[in-house]
């Protein structure tokens, strides 16, 4: 397949909403606040969990040009929040108007018990919304219910979210401001005798995780992929080396965020109690990569040898879960050819030799002289596949065995070969960090895991079959992104941390030592 499998087009590009979720707001600094948004770069920001002024002025405070949706402070309990996007408009709040037919449209309600009321305006016709694209319902507080003596949830308000889902063409995801970032369940639910597919995404007001905040990529087509992202690794507890402590002594120095550090010598940095000369350094050339947005590598080793001229091939895998029972994709790009192969198991779920045998023998007979490269392959791509050799394909142990394998992951971060910008080390992260552009597929490992288990489950049944394109779309993204972070490591300065910081008061850097 060549080219690059495109998810969305210049007429559905997703829509990005960051969820900052009240309890987060009311625990970490205004800098802070302004790093996630500056980081994330959203279009619509939702403040998930408890009614609170104090938060929602700090929202508004670090995203003045952005809608912000906290309804939870509305006062007469039945005003419905409704805005509308598109990528040439952005958010804006909805008309009385008839939207366009293929516009995203997002609802919020005070409470649940708003709810019957909003099903009510839309089956009228009094509110409409796009018949094209989808819908997306914020219930601020929404947390499914777990009963612990029966094993058993219950979602409260499930008739009326039922009645809103089947009362619309589109499809329509309900967003749980109750519920973690990673929880996802498409549920079934009764309406007027029929059952009805209602998705609920959390959007990680809980705290059982800490303060987190979290972005969440929304498709036309109703997909949701959260990238959840501890709130600590923004403002000053982002950079390396520093700690919450480290981070209280820096703002009684005066420093409230990264361009600060920037702006302090190393030899001050040191004079802090507890930072001695190397977490100094390191901190301060962070503070250069963060505010950057490129890496700095501190080594002359380089992160990957090829036989020849060619690039390494970028591969990439998808299971049915952490430990899994088969490997169902493989994806590989070749950026010599700029092509994406890739290798999905449709017909034998329970069954993991079928495809790895295609994917090895197309492997072995086509590319056996390439390097492979992947992210964090060591400790699971590689891992999994040459266990599966072992066990399905005994007869390619030696010819996988002679691959040359790179795990860029592994020495940039724990071999320490490089620092960079990602906010987390996760490879969706550091690549945006880097400027990638991804693909919009509104997918994560973790659904596209919870897909194909359930197409093990039911593998004769159309409902439980995944979207193979938009799987396929997902695997090829990860490779390329693989690639983008590659090509700006390889092509980073390499410098001494040392260089960081020196020059003088003012904190400037006196010049870059090349190896």
């Amino acid at each position: 397949m060549a080219g690059h499998t495109d998810w969305t087009s210049d007429d559905d590009t997703p829509l990005e909403l960051l969820a900052l979720p009240a309890s987060t707001l009311d625990r970490v600094s205004q800098p802070t606040v302004r790093d996630a948004v500056q980081y994330f770069t959203p279009a619509l920001i939702t403040i998930p969990g408890a009614r609170t002024p104090t938060a929602y002025a700090t929202a508004r405070d670090a995203a003045p040009d952005l809608p912000v949706l906290h309804p939870q402070l509305g006062r007469a309990g039945d005003r419905v929040h409704h805005y509308r996007y598109s990528s040439d408009t952005g958010v804006h709040e909805a008309p009385d108007a008839a939207p366009p037919s293929e516009i995203i449209d997002i609802l919020a309600v005070q409470t649940g018990d708003i709810l019957q009321r909003l099903q009510r305006q839309l089956s009228s016709g009094e509110r409409q919304t796009g018949s094209e694209a989808a819908t997306f319902l914020f219930v601020p507080r929404l947390t499914v219910e777990w009963d612990t003596t029966t094993l058993s949830t219950t979602l409260p308000h499930a008739e009326q979210l039922a009645a809103i889902s089947a009362t619309l063409p589109e499809p329509v995801t309900i967003l749980a401001g109750g519920q973690p970032a990673e929880y996802y369940h498409e549920w079934e639910l009764q309406h007027n005798h029929s059952s009805v597919r209602v998705p609920i995404a959390g959007l990680g007001a809980t705290e059982h995780r800490g303060a987190m905040f979290a972005q969440y990529t929304c498709t036309p087509h109703g997909t949701i992929a959260a990238e959840a992202v501890d709130a600590d690794q923004f403002g000053l507890s982002a950079l390396n080396g520093v700690g919450q402590s480290t981070a209280k002594r820096l703002r009684k120095h005066g420093c409230q965020t990264t361009s600060d550090i920037q702006n302090l010598a190393v030899s001050t940095l040191t004079d802090l109690p507890g930072i001695g000369q190397t977490t100094a350094e390191k901190i301060h050339a962070h503070a250069d990569v963060i505010d950057s947005g490129e890496p700095i590598v501190l080594t002359n080793k380089m992160p990957v040898k090829t036989s020849d001229d060619r690039p390494p091939i970028c591969l990439d895998i998808e299971t049915d879960g952490l430990s899994p029972t088969i490997i169902w994709q493989f994806g590989v790009y070749d950026p010599a050819t700029d092509n994406h192969q890739a290798f999905i198991e449709k017909q034998h779920p329970t069954d993991p030799k079928p495809v790895l045998e295609a994917f090895i023998t197309w492997f072995i007979a086509n590319h056996r002289d390439r390097t492979v490269l992947t992210w964090n392959g060591y400790k699971f791509d590689y891992r999994y596949i040459t266990q599966f050799i072992e066990q399905h394909l005994p007869e390619y142990v030696d010819a996988w065995d002679d691959v040359w394998t790179y795990d860029l992951y592994k020495w940039a971060v724990r071999d320490g070969n490089a620092l960079l910008p990602g906010r987390t080390n996760k490879l969706d992260h550091v690549a945006r960090a880097l400027g990638y552009e991804a693909a919009g597929t509104g997918l994560t490992g973790a659904q596209t895991a919870a897909a194909y288990q359930e197409f093990m489950r039911n593998p004769d049944s159309p409902a439980a079959e995944p979207d193979w394109d938009r799987h396929e779309a997902y695997c090829e993204d990860d490779c390329r992104a693989l690639w983008h972070v590659y090509q700006a490591i390889t092509t980073a300065t390499r410098r001494d941390m040392t260089d960081s910081g020196t020059g003088g008061a003012t904190g400037k850097q006196a010049g870059l030592t090349d190896f």
